[in-house]
Order: structure tokens, then sequence, then C-alpha cells
């Protein structure tokens, strides 16, 4: 598990890059850390749902700011365990809905046309349908359930284990961002565990495949020069990165098809 603040580079044997940024879920970034390159394309770790969802998350914030942190730290489980922990950090914003970096960058796409790919199929293709099955049924089995029983005392050992792999924040960069990264880290991992890891890889690859149809899809207009930028989770880039390296067949993931040189701003 890579936890440095660099952005990971994957060259694709046909030709452009993908750029796997590091995020941490529900963290504001500081400008410092925002991503500085010329990209053409957007990869969302998501379904083209999570658009809606981004969108209704935005109404339920301008209604009643917070409702949406409060209601993720009732519903118990990892992700309140996550949250909660990272409203003690001090120096930076977090605990924020909708996701605040892959929705800015989705934002940014959209107001300059470029193309959008989710690497997460629709709950429509029968593929993934089962898949999602067969991941439910994994994390619903008794010796997996009877861990959730013990959540915070695997959490404190994981947490202690993560720590020794954080790395220093960039000079000028708030002391905030080495806590949230160990939290996130934690909670990418315990998730991981309670799936299986032959599944955790099935997942991986078809990410990695669908993401290399976008990354094919720009070619078409780009050429050898076209760049994805994936938002993506910091303690996940490693694993998709080992899944892009076994370079599986693209797949087509676009939700539009028009994309305009530009800078992120």
């Amino acid at each position: 598990m890579n936890l440095d603040w660099e952005d990971k580079v994957w060259n694709d044997p046909d030709g452009g890059s993908i750029v796997l940024h590091g995020v941490i879920p529900t963290v504001v970034y500081p400008n410092g850390l925002r991503p500085r390159l010329t990209w053409h394309g957007l990869g969302i770790i998501g379904s083209s749902e999570e658009v809606e969802v981004w969108s209704e998350e935005e109404k339920a914030e301008s209604k009643d700011p917070g409702i949406n942190l409060d209601s993720a730290i009732l519903g118990g489980g990892l992700d309140s365990l996550y949250l909660e922990m990272l409203t003690w950090t001090e120096g930076l914003q977090v605990g924020k809905f909708p996701d605040p970096e892959p929705r800015r960058l989705h934002k940014s796409a959209v107001n300059h046309n470029r193309s959008v790919y989710f690497a997460e199929p629709d709950m429509t293709d029968e593929s993934w349908a089962d898949f999602l099955g067969r991941e439910a049924k994994a994390m619903t089995r008794p010796k997996k359930l009877l861990k959730m029983i013990f959540v915070s005392r695997r959490w404190r050992k994981c947490m202690k284990r993560v720590r020794k792999q954080v790395v220093e924040q960039p000079s000028r960069e708030p002391d905030g961002l080495q806590a949230v990264s160990a939290l996130a880290a934690t909670w990418w991992k315990l998730n991981r565990e309670n799936s299986d890891e032959k599944l955790n890889l099935e997942k991986d690859l078809r990410y990695a495949s669908r993401l290399r149809g976008g990354l094919a899809d720009l070619r078409n207009e780009y050429g050898s020069d076209a760049v994805l930028l994936v938002p993506i989770q910091q303690a996940a880039r490693e694993s998709l990165l080992i899944a892009l390296e076994s370079a599986p067949k693209p797949e087509e993931s676009s939700s539009n098809t028009t994309s305009s040189h530009g800078e992120e701003e």
C-alpha cells in the first residue's frame, strides 16, 4: 500500500496514459495537492449513477448543512468509525459531501466539455450484477459477520500497521494530512478484508479494463498524447495500478463523447 502524495502514471502500451490522482474521501484537498497537468478525460471510480447521488447530496446539504455526515455516522460500521475519527482532525475541511475532489473534477470536466468515464458498470450489466451478488455473499459469511462485532478492535490493530506506511505531507501543507491519510487507509484496508481477495482482484481488473476503454476512446482524438485523469482513494492506487499493468482488454465505459483541451484550474 503506497501512501505517498505523488500521482501515479500508467502508460498504456497502446498509447496514452492514465494518471491515478490519490484523494482522501470526504476531505477537501489544499490547492497544492490538486492536479496541475493537462488532461483530456476523467475516470470516476463509480457508476454513472454516482452523478445523481452527488446531486442529491448537494440538494440535501443546501437545505440542512451536515445532514449527510450525520446520517453516515449514525449508520454505524466502518464508515461511521472513519468519519467520526475524521472530524477530530484539525487544519482541514473534512466530512464533506458529496466527496469534494471527485465532484470538483467532475464539474471541471463538464464545464470544459471533457469526456467522463465510469470504472464501475451500471446495474443493467448482468455480469456486474452477478459479481455484486457474489461479493455480498462473501461479506455476509458467518466469519466475516463475526469480525464486524469486533470492528473497533480490528480498527486499532490495523491503524497501528498503517501508521508505519504513512508518508509526510509535502512542505507547507497542513499537518493533518498524515492523520487523514492513515484513517482513510485503515478504512480502505478493512473494507477490502471484509470481502474476498479473489473478488477484490476481479473488481480491480474490471475497473482497469473500463478505464483502458476510456483511454482508448480518448486516443481517437488525442492519439498517444491522451491523458485520462482518475481521482481514486490514495490507498487504492497500488492495487489498481497492478491491475492496469496486467493490461486487461479495454472495455467501453464512456458517458459522453465530447472533449476539449484544457488544464485543471
